[in-house]
């Protein structure tokens, strides 16, 4: 089942884009024209503005946004881009919470208490009853949850939110929320009325427990976030464990979807093991555990193919000196 109205009672738009002419002399009046027209419905942002020093090629934002029973899901990608959200409407549009799940790219937030410079694998939950300055300062793909306060409020039995919670996205609670927020998306066309309820409130319910979880170490006034390196470093690492069997995970294929440079990459990994040296510890654990289940159906050579090692004696080598024998079945 499609759901035909948005949370918010603004006209349903599954996808959405807008381009701008960076060089065109009344470029802001034409963000502001397309932006009505195409994102009307994100009634929170305004006042925005593109970067005075981008003067060539397009801006472009694209969103694609879907309902899971309360809370609006989308997909956002944004060339920078600065603005105003939040700071509680006359009409109530702004009595929301905002969610934002930094993929990759970078998005900088800041009121009148707080303040966070959010870089790839972060997330953040943001009380829109505040008024907040923003920018992307980069091309961002980002993942964005809009939902009611009172659905978080009535979770929490508390009267008022945190301004903001910032928190990995590699946290137990994050990946938790994320591991649901996925299917919901997946499934959001599929559902009947009950089931996008439930998985509207299962979000809700655990985004509460990362506001208990994580709301503590909220950035204080005028400070940041953890540190760029660490955010990209947790962001490359959860990219390579979901491809560690893939035969392209380099650290220039890595580098390329978080729209980093490969010297950047390795910066961020300057004061530990390197981005291969990572990659090929987390193979190595994977073809540990395939050789350890009982009954596996595949021989040693076929494990070390399968976790990406060309030649058997140089995995039987690095096997050996990692677990202190050979790679063996039991």
């Amino acid at each position: 089942m499609t759901r035909t109205e948005p949370v918010d009672g603004a006209p349903w738009r599954n996808r959405a884009s807008i381009a701008v002419p960076l060089q065109h002399p009344h470029r802001q009046d034409l963000l502001h024209e397309q932006w009505q027209r195409r994102f009307g419905h994100l009634a929170h942002v305004r006042q925005l503005r593109l970067p005075a020093d981008r003067t060539a090629g397009m801006h472009r934002t694209r969103v694609e946004r879907r309902l899971v029973g309360d809370v609006a899901v989308s997909r956002q990608f944004s060339d920078p881009i600065a603005g105003v959200s939040g700071h509680g409407d006359a009409d109530g549009r702004a009595d929301l919470v905002a969610v934002h799940i930094i993929r990759s790219g970078s998005l900088y937030i800041e009121n009148t208490a707080r303040r966070a410079d959010l870089g790839p694998g972060t997330l953040c939950i943001r009380d829109l009853h505040s008024r907040w300055r923003f920018a992307y300062t980069a091309p961002t793909d980002s993942r964005v949850l809009l939902l009611p306060r009172a659905a978080l409020l009535g979770q929490l039995h508390r009267t008022r939110l945190p301004a903001l919670t910032v928190a990995p996205a590699t946290a137990p609670e994050s990946r938790l929320l994320l591991a649901h927020l996925d299917t919901a998306w997946a499934l959001s066309e599929h559902l009947g009325p009950a089931g996008t309820h439930a998985a509207g409130a299962a979000l809700s319910l655990l985004l509460t427990g990362l506001i208990d979880t994580h709301a503590p170490t909220a950035a204080p006034a005028h400070a940041t976030a953890p540190a760029p390196e660490q955010t990209l470093r947790a962001a490359a690492t959860a990219y390579a464990d979901r491809r560690l069997r893939d035969p392209g995970l380099t650290p220039a294929a890595i580098a390329r979807a978080l729209h980093v440079s490969v010297r950047t990459l390795h910066r961020a990994f300057a004061d530990g093991e390197s981005v291969m040296a990572y990659v090929r510890r987390r193979r190595l654990e994977g073809a540990r555990r395939e050789l350890d289940h009982p009954g596996g159906a595949y021989t040693v050579a076929d494990v070390a193919s399968r976790w990406q090692f060309a030649d058997p004696s140089h995995f039987r080598r690095a096997y050996r000196n990692t677990y202190g024998q050979p790679p063996r079945r039991p």
